[in-house]
């Protein structure tokens, strides 16, 4: 699909997402700075513009389908780094949660795998059970520096499970579906509401 060249403009809020996605790599760096704190500071950099890219598309009303894209990308890159870090720097908080682990991404292959099925694409979306995980993990990976934090990834794996099954059920049920929908009870009111 080729996307109008309008949709690709770069207003604040994709470019708060490209940041994202092209500063993942300087995380790679900053873990090998003997202060960690480069490296915190710069993790937390990219959290906040994942809460604001969106957060300024929807208040600006500059929501497009090539800013939803690149902020999937973004989130993507952002958050499997994330969980490398945690594999790399507390592997003895994430060793316990690996088959949790494991189901998980066997849930979000299947969300894959269903998006793709039945839209003809891979879709993304921004329920409100995704967003919480990202807030997650955010904090799980800050706060990993500071105590144990074997069960909050271990709650974290479950949530992100529930979001993934919810997404497939949204798929399964309605089919093409705007990527900020915010939970399939939502959607539910919302097409009950058309009748």
């Amino acid at each position: 699909m080729i996307m109008k060249l309008k949709d690709a403009s770069l207003n604040i809020p994709n470019i708060l997402s490209l940041s994202r996605l092209l500063g993942v790599p300087l995380l790679f760096v900053f873990i090998n700075f003997e202060n960690q704190a480069w490296f915190i500071l710069w993790f937390i950099y990219l959290g906040l513009t994942d809460y604001f890219d969106g957060l300024l598309a929807r208040r600006w009303n500059q929501v497009s389908e090539f800013g939803s894209m690149l902020d999937a990308v973004a989130d993507v890159a952002y958050y499997i780094s994330a969980a490398f870090f945690l594999f790399y720097l507390f592997p003895e908080y994430l060793q316990p949660n690996y088959v949790y682990l494991l189901a998980m991404f066997i849930i979000f292959g299947a969300s894959v795998f269903v998006s793709h099925l039945k839209l003809g694409r891979i879709l993304f979306l921004h329920t409100h059970l995704s967003r919480l995980c990202g807030v997650l993990v955010f904090f799980g990976v800050l706060a990993s520096f500071f105590f144990d934090t074997t069960f909050l990834i271990r709650s974290i794996i479950f949530i992100y499970s529930m979001a993934f099954i919810e997404v497939i059920t949204i798929f399964l049920l309605y089919g093409n579906v705007d990527p900020d929908t915010r939970s399939i009870l939502h959607l539910r009111g919302e097409k009950r509401n058309k009748k």
